[in-house]
C-alpha cells in the first residue's frame, strides 16, 4: 500500500516531463508601429508617372481610312499636329532631377516589335510630356526615356542584394488605366527566374501587379526603389494572384546607367559557362549550402582561358564573396566593365586556387 501511495505521488511529475511548449505572457499588442505609411506615398508618388505610346498615322493612310478609324481612337499631338491611335499603357519612374525616367522595355514596344517613336510621359501633377527613348535593353527588359525638364521629383535606390524575404513592399502603377494605384505586401522570394530574359535575378511579391504596373517601381517602407515591376503568373484572366515579378534596384541602375549615358549596355565577357552543384556534390567538398558551380565550358582565347581556369574547375567566390549559382555569378560577371579585373576562386582536384581574370567586352546582341 505505502508504494501504491509512492507512485501516486509521482503520477503529476512524470505526466508533465514529456514535451513543453513555451508561451510569451506579454499582453497582444493591438497597434501596429508605423500602421499608416501615407507620408512615405506622399514623397515617392509624384515621381512614378504613366506612360502611354501611340502610333503615328500618315496623312495618306487617315485619307484612305477616313470613316473606317473610330474617332475616339484618334488623337491629335497639340504641338506637331500628328495624327494618332493609342498603342500601349504603362508604368515608369523618375530616377534624376533632369527628366530621365526608367520603365520596362515592353511599355514602349509596339506589336511589331519595334521601338514607339511617339511616347508621353505624365507626371503626378496631370503635367503631360513628350519623351525620347534613349536605349532599350532587350535583355533584362529594362528601358529609360529622356524627357526636356528639370527640377523633377524623383526616387532613390535601395541596395537589392539586402532585400530579405518578408520585407514589406509596395507596388505603384497605372494597373489597367484606372490612375496611379498603391498595393502593399511582401517580398515573396529573391533570385526568381523562367520569364524569357537572359538576365533574371527577379524579386518575387504579392503586392498586386496588373497590366499598367509594368514599369512602374517595387519600394521599400522608406520610398526607395527595390525593384521594377515586369512580370505575373495568373490564373487565366489576366489578373494579380499575388505572384508578382520585379527586376531588383542593382541589375536597374547598371542597365540604366549605360542606356542613359551611351544608349547601349555593355557587358563584361570572361569566356566560361558552368553548372550549379548540387548539395550533395557541395557537401563533399565542404561547402556547406552556399553556391558553387562546376566549369562546363572554357572559350578558347578568352579571358578565363588565359588566367587558367580549366573545364571541372569548381567556382566558389567571385573577389572573395560567395554567390547563389551559376545565373547569379552570370550576371555578377556581366556587370562589369571592359578592363576591369575580377578573381574567381575556385577548387580544382581538392585544392583551392584563384585566377585573376581581365574582364572584356560581350559582342553587342549576346
Amino acid at each position: 500500500m505505502s508504494r501504491l501511495l509512492a507512485l501516486l505521488a509521482l503520477l503529476p511529475a512524470l505526466l508533465t516531463a514529456g514535451v513543453s511548449f513555451e508561451s510569451d505572457p506579454r499582453p497582444v499588442n493591438r497597434t501596429v508601429p508605423g500602421a499608416s505609411y501615407a507620408d512615405m506615398l506622399t514623397r515617392i508618388m509624384p515621381a512614378v508617372v504613366s506612360i502611354r505610346t501611340a502610333q503615328v498615322i500618315p496623312p495618306d493612310v487617315l485619307r484612305r481610312y477616313r470613316g473606317r478609324i473610330d474617332p475616339n481612337d484618334v488623337q491629335v499631338d497639340r504641338k506637331t499636329g500628328e495624327v494618332m491611335v493609342p498603342a500601349g499603357l504603362g508604368s515608369g519612374t523618375i530616377i534624376h532631377p533632369d527628366g530621365y525616367v526608367i520603365t520596362n522595355r515592353h511599355v514602349v514596344t509596339l506589336p511589331n516589335n519595334q521601338t514607339a517613336e511617339t511616347v508621353y510621359v505624365k507626371l503626378n501633377d496631370r503635367r503631360e510630356f513628350r519623351a525620347k527613348v534613349l536605349g532599350v535593353d532587350p535583355k533584362t527588359d529594362i528601358a529609360v526615356l529622356k524627357v526636356e525638364e528639370r527640377n523633377l521629383p524623383y526616387a532613390r535606390f535601395a541596395d537589392s542584394d539586402k532585400v530579405r524575404v518578408g520585407d514589406v513592399v509596395f507596388a505603384i502603377g497605372n494597373p489597367l488605366g484606372v490612375g496611379m494605384t498603391v498595393t502593399s505586401g511582401i517580398i515573396s522570394a529573391t533570385g526568381r527566374s523562367g520569364m524569357g530574359l537572359d538576365y533574371e535575378d527577379f524579386l518575387q511579391t504579392d503586392a498586386a501587379i496588373n497590366p499598367g504596373n509594368s514599369g512602374g517601381p517595387l519600394i521599400d517602407f522608406e520610398g526607395r526603389i527595390v525593384g521594377m515591376n515586369t512580370a505575373i503568373r495568373t490564373s487565366g484572366n489576366g489578373g494579380s494572384i499575388g505572384i508578382g515579378f520585379s527586376i531588383p534596384a542593382n541589375l536597374m541602375t547598371s542597365v540604366a546607367l549605360d542606356l542613359a549615358n551611351t544608349g547601349k549596355v555593355v557587358r563584361g565577357l570572361i569566356g566560361v559557362f558552368g553548372e550549379d552543384l548540387t548539395l550533395e556534390e557541395a557537401a563533399k567538398l565542404n561547402l556547406g549550402k552556399s553556391g558553387a558551380v562546376r566549369v562546363s565550358e572554357v572559350s578558347e582565347g578568352l579571358p578565363a582561358a588565359k588566367a587558367g581556369l580549366r573545364v571541372g574547375d569548381i567556382l566558389v567566390a567571385l573577389d572573395g564573396k560567395p554567390f547563389d549559382g551559376w545565373a547569379d555569378l552570370r550576371i555578377a560577371i556581366s556587370r562589369r566593365k571592359p578592363g576591369e579585373t575580377l578573381v574567381l576562386n575556385f577548387i580544382r582536384e581538392g585544392r583551392g586556387s584563384f585566377a585573376r581574370i581581365t574582364v572584356a567586352a560581350r559582342p553587342a546582341g549576346s
